[in-house]
């Protein structure tokens, strides 16, 4: 592995955003992959492709492959900042105003269906209650009755309160290693014993969400992997060697969520998360060819758009479910989910441009502005916040 390439984290030339090369394109398929489940199980419907048959099957664990990401990258962004309050700021400013959006328009989305079709789509917990939990970003850290208003944002709440651990780790990096290694086993090993199935979701010993635990087990194996990285990588240095590792953990990879026997068997999904994924994360990250390619312009787009694409997919799905009798085309068609995605991708671009970036730097000057300066490592006082949110831009997606 002696090839050299450009250096790990590259400026896009268009606009100022800091980036891991391939793993925009990693974050955005994923996230349209569970739009297009989502489309299939919500639905009873799509095409019978047989390119569609891994997501049919299996994209539900492309959320475990988010919390991979989120944190294999956030430990490596956030890691110059050494005040609890600025990290929960930037993370507030990433997560929330989106989540709001949404939420505002599965309420109306919801409302409007239940007035034609005397219930709501999918999720009926949408009381006051419950409300509130999105509101807060809780509706999934074991205080809920079930899945309410947006249901795909559960991972978002719960990945939010362990980002609340996981900060508290970050400024005592001594602990960092150690924690994630313990937190990571308790995490896969209560969810074995208590759940018997990863993707599960369900309440513990009465109080305590599987969620949680699936965000644990995801998300510090993700730290572990950037530290590997960081310990055993030379910074800047791709290889073709890790192009090849690539191309076989994405053949495993689709492999596993093809077949509804491997990735319902408990044996099968602790390496998938705990071992393959984050390999896959590591290698598209230093592999040469898979990182150039999946760093072009069109896929880190998709890569920029990914979290709207996650929480919007949803309140589209209740329009189109709500209209389904008018379209010209029968949702088991590939035209159909053609449209769909099409259609998601231009909101989700729209919303991403006048909507979530300019929401994110509002809170977090608004926010700041009522903190004193916030004490930053000197090699990374060069980086802006656009372009660490550039790096951090979806990885919280599920």
């Amino acid at each position: 592995m002696n090839e050299k390439s450009p250096a790990r984290g590259v400026k896009d030339k268009n606009a100022s955003e800091f980036r891991i090369p391939g793993l925009d394109a990693l974050r955005g398929m994923a996230a349209v992959g569970v739009a297009i489940f989502h489309f299939h199980y919500f639905f009873d419907a799509g095409p019978n492709f047989l390119i569609l048959q891994p997501i049919y099957n299996g994209a539900h664990f492309f959320v475990e492959l988010f919390f991979v990401l989120s944190g294999f990258l956030l430990v490596q962004v956030y890691a110059h900042i050494r005040s609890y309050r600025e990290l929960a700021v930037r993370r507030i400013a990433r997560l929330f105003p989106l989540q709001w959006l949404s939420l505002l328009l599965v309420m109306i989305g919801q409302y409007c269906y239940a007035q034609v079709h005397g219930k709501p789509f999918i999720y009926e917990i949408n009381d006051s209650y419950h409300f509130v939990l999105n509101l807060l970003l809780l509706q999934q850290v074991g205080l809920q009755d079930g899945f309410s208003f947006n249901g795909p944002s559960w991972s978002i709440s719960a990945e939010w309160a362990i980002n609340l651990v996981f900060f508290a780790l970050l400024l005592r990096p001594r602990l960092l290693v150690p924690a994630s290694i313990v937190l990571a086993l308790l995490s896969v090993i209560i969810l074995s014993a208590g759940a018997g199935d990863i993707a599960r979701l369900t309440i513990l010993f009465g109080f305590l969400d599987t969620g949680l635990l699936r965000v644990g087990f995801g998300f510090f194996v993700g730290v572990l992997a950037a530290k590997l990285v960081t310990r055993f990588c030379t910074p800047g240095r791709m290889s073709l060697s890790w192009d090849g590792i690539t191309l076989i953990c994405l053949t495993v990879f689709i492999g596993f969520l093809g077949s509804v026997e491997i990735n319902h068997n408990l044996y099968a999904q602790i390496p998938a998360v705990g071992v393959l994924m984050p390999l896959l994360v590591i290698a598209c990250s230093k592999g040469r060819l898979f990182s150039t390619v999946l760093s072009t312009r069109p896929l880190t787009w998709l890569g920029d758009i990914s979290y709207a694409v996650y929480l919007l997919h949803f309140p589209i799905q209740i329009l189109i479910f709500g209209f389904r009798k008018s379209l010209p085309v029968p949702l088991n068609s590939g035209e159909a989910i053609l449209a769909y995605v099409l259609l998601l991708l231009a909101v989700s671009h729209l919303v991403f441009t006048y909507f979530e970036r300019p929401s994110q730097k509002f809170i977090r000057a608004r926010l700041r502005a009522r903190t004193p300066a916030v004490p930053i490592s000197e090699p990374y006082k060069a980086i802006p916040d656009d372009e660490v949110d550039a790096v951090v831009s979806g990885a919280a997606e599920r």
